[in-house]
């Protein structure tokens, strides 16, 4: 599975992916944690989770 990160910065747009929910979130979680804005985990069947979303987003795989 893919799950893909977006995020801005004061460079611009970047999108990372990562393979599963736990790197998915931890990514997230590194990108708030540097200053990024607009922070976003999009999963393979195209569902958008924001930061206030993470907790259902690990719910909902059980991770």
């Amino acid at each position: 599975m893919r799950f893909l990160i977006t995020a801005q910065d004061t460079a611009g747009s970047v999108t990372l992916n990562r393979e599963s929910v736990p790197a998915a979130l931890k990514k997230a979680g590194e990108l708030i944690s540097d200053g990024c804005w607009d922070v976003e985990i999009a999963t393979p069947d195209g569902t958008v989770y924001r930061p206030a979303q993470f907790d259902e987003l690990k719910e909902r795989v059980g991770a």
